[in-house]
């Protein structure tokens, strides 16, 4: 335990940032730099008696580093470091810092000068730094990205410029969730199939679909960890779907702002092509969100809930059994607000107003549709917020609990499932409620009864955690009116 002192010397402050990935973005200087900045923002302090500007909103995770990379943080404090973590996803990259840089970044508010905030260090600390030490660290931060600056404000109106002209959306997940090759993704999904949990061998691709499903839940866990259960969803597509238009319901990971849906009029890349959007309804229903044009093609920036559906429909449904598609890639917020405020979504005009422009789409599109409801489900353990630690034999009260869940989605008892989440004030996380509550709202009197097709659970060991998530299907109910 470090001691009062006087000693600048004596106090840990160096900051790591060159952090411990590499980044293969890079930025451009010859955007155009003709922006609007927000007020208030600050430029970098240049003297000790000039205001720093705050620290973002960030994630920080005590960590360990050392010479085999980062590992868990011990309790040895004064030999830890810090992560920092953008959760907007505009830093390029993580950075590292010292725990005493940490402590010293947090007060960087935007009002207080390299003087007040080296006061503030002392009397909060006991400890001291010289001011010059804090606009060190603020060069630093600013240059990693994790300072809310007037500099910090024109690389982002920059990079938020190009976002809006880029076409399409890149495949950010390709190389880590799954292969890059096309050969390579190909083999790895046909490997989902044949997997234990899976539904058995693809269909042979002289395959002719019936045209019995509009609608089903799938993963949007890992590729790599629920491919079983993707399988098990995509074989009623290829076997019982004749669909050329899939509008995918996934789930807003990024906070945006507050709208409920966000939809991208663009384009998705993948390893095995460009999967395209059907623009004019894309349109239309952006419209009917009420969603800024920005906000909403940001919040699917290097979003996996519809990515990961895009790469299996190119792979799949395009290359082998080859059927040309289109897309309608819509995000759903959280459902937390409507908690907090004790409201019926089923009551809310955004919610209302958005449901039924999709079911006014889906009943006059004049073409062969299906909806995908991206979802994972419960979320539990010490990484979600709870206190108690998963282990193997809660998975099964876990399971119980979600099939009780289910159940309610499988009778298309959109009340009765919310009315659960409402129970347990969505104790466990669950991600899938807005998307689902769309599905069945814009859907009604289109589907019949839905069938589980497979349940599987994420055991996390390292964070005493666990993921669970479902594949389940919906035959139309008759003729689409």
């Amino acid at each position: 335990m470090v001691t009062s002192s006087d000693d600048a010397d004596n106090l840990n402050l160096d900051a790591i940032v060159a952090p411990p990935f590499e980044s293969t973005e890079v930025v451009s200087n010859q955007d155009d730099a003709s922006t609007v900045h927000s007020p208030g923002l600050r430029a970098l302090a240049e003297t000790i008696y000039d205001p720093i500007p705050p620290l973002r909103e960030i994630r920080a995770k005590l960590i360990k580093v050392g010479e085999d990379g980062i590992a868990d943080a011990d309790n040895d404090l004064e030999n830890n470091s810090v992560l920092l973590e953008d959760p907007d996803g505009f830093a390029i990259q993580p950075a590292v810092l010292s725990t005493w840089a940490y402590m010293l970044a947090l007060l960087f508010d935007g009002q207080r000068n390299a003087m007040q905030v080296s006061d503030a260090f002392r009397e909060k600390y006991s400890h001291a730094i010289q001011p010059e030490q804090a606009l060190v660290l603020q060069t630093e931060l600013e240059k990693a990205m994790f300072l809310n600056s007037l500099s910090f404000d024109e690389k982002i109106n920059q990079r938020l410029a190009r976002y809006l002209k880029m076409p399409s959306w890149i495949a950010a997940h390709a190389g880590s969730a799954y292969p890059t090759e096309p050969a390579a993704l190909k083999a790895s999904v046909e490997g989902f199939f044949t997997a234990p949990d899976g539904p058995g061998a693809l269909p042979d691709t002289s395959v002719v679909p019936t045209d019995l499903i509009r609608a089903l839940v799938i993963p949007h866990i890992d590729l790599r960890v629920g491919g079983a259960t993707y399988a098990h969803a995509y074989k009623e597509i290829i076997e019982h779907s004749k669909a050329d238009l899939f509008i995918i319901l996934g789930v807003s990971h990024q906070s945006t702002g507050d709208q409920l849906y966000s939809v991208s009029q663009k384009d998705f890349e993948t390893p095995c092509g460009i999967v395209r959007n059907a623009r004019v309804i894309s349109s239309r229903l952006h419209l009917a969100s009420g969603a800024n044009d920005l906000a909403a093609e940001l919040a699917h920036r290097g979003e996996h809930s519809i990515e990961f559906q895009t790469t299996l429909l190119q792979s799949l449904i395009v290359d082998r059994y080859n059927r040309p598609i289109e897309i309608v890639p819509i995000l759903c917020g959280n459902i937390d607000s409507f908690l907090a405020r004790d409201e019926n979504p089923f009551q809310n005009d955004e919610f209302i107003r958005f449901s039924n422009a999709l079911r006014n789409e889906l009943e006059n599109c004049g073409r062969t549709w299906c909806l995908l409801c991206s979802v994972d489900l419960s979320h539990v353990g010490p990484e979600f917020g709870h206190s108690s630690m998963i282990d193997e034999r809660l998975l099964k009260p876990l399971e119980r609990m979600d099939l009780k869940m289910l159940k309610f989605i499988e009778k298309l008892d959109a009340d009765g499932f919310y009315n659960e989440i409402v129970r347990t004030q969505n104790s466990r996380h669950v991600d899938a409620v807005l998307a689902v509550l769309t599905m069945l709202s814009s859907t009604r009197r289109t589907l019949k009864g839905g069938k589980l097709l497979n349940y599987d659970q994420m055991m996390k060991e390292s964070s005493h955690s666990a993921v669970s998530f479902a594949a389940m299907s919906f035959e139309q109910a008759g003729e689409v009116v």
